[in-house]
């Protein structure tokens, strides 16, 4: 059992990781774009408004291939088992930061995963 908790402890922390990174590139990928307003007042606006992460946001295609975004080839290939409505909860727990009862109100189920 603890040897479980560990490894889902390990997967959560990776998931965390391989998600924060993907954020960076796709800002990186944009950051053309984003240079017309310093940096400073982007971040302060953010902070502010932070609906603009929508714009970095995965399409639901490319949360359907969720593990082509993750470097360690065990948790991607555990990650390729999933259906796609796990794998959008995984992104929307690491990538958007959305606790359980958000997700569930978006996903139209409750926490406990029921209808």
């Amino acid at each position: 059992m603890s040897n479980e908790r560990e490894m889902s402890k390990m997967f959560i922390r990776y998931m965390q990781q391989v998600l924060r990174n993907e954020r960076i590139n796709i800002y990186q990928a944009n950051s053309k774009r984003i240079k017309e307003i310093p940096l400073e007042d982007w971040l302060l606006e953010e902070i502010t408004d932070p609906g603009h992460l929508e714009d970095f946001s995965l399409t639901v295609d490319e949360i359907a291939h969720l593990e082509s975004f993750i470097e360690n080839e065990r948790l991607a290939t555990a990650v390729a088992t999933l259906f796609t409505a796990d794998k959008m909860v995984l992104y929307q727990y690491y990538f958007s930061e959305l606790n359980d009862v958000e997700i569930g109100i978006r996903s139209g189920k409750s926490s406990q995963g029921g209808e």
